[in-house]
């Protein structure tokens, strides 16, 4: 059975074990509304990077929202709001012009960026 060799954007590649080169690899994770999704995404497909998508539920002080409850005669506030987490792995050198269009695709609204560095892409 032959292996294709499969590859990231940015010429970030996988290997067969760790390796230096791939020190220089860094994993943003944006968390953003779901209605900022689609532009989130296609701002990354214009940079040439593909993205694992996240749910999550987020706890905080702002009001949450309002759901129906019953047959529609009252409502009730979630403990939670909803939200999406974009995750990429980039090279180094690529991180602030990354964010910087990530930011522009946002149009005003607000993100959280997780920036962590990636020890190195094994292929299993």
């Amino acid at each position: 059975m032959s292996r294709e060799k499969m590859t990231l954007p940015f010429e970030v590649s996988y290997s067969e074990k760790p390796s230096k080169k791939s020190k220089n690899m860094k994993r943003l994770a944006i968390i953003v509304k779901p209605q900022i999704l689609d532009a989130m995404i296609s701002s990354l497909k214009e940079m040439g990077l593909d993205a694992t998508i996240y749910d999550v539920k987020r706890s905080t002080k702002e009001k949450n929202e309002k759901v129906a409850s019953g047959r529609g005669s009252g409502t009730l506030e979630l403990a939670y709001s909803n939200r999406k987490i974009v995750a990429t792995v980039v090279n180094s050198d690529d991180v602030d012009d990354i964010v910087g269009r990530m930011k522009k695709a946002l149009g005003g609204d607000k993100a959280v960026v997780m920036i962590q560095p990636v020890d190195d892409l094994v292929l299993l």
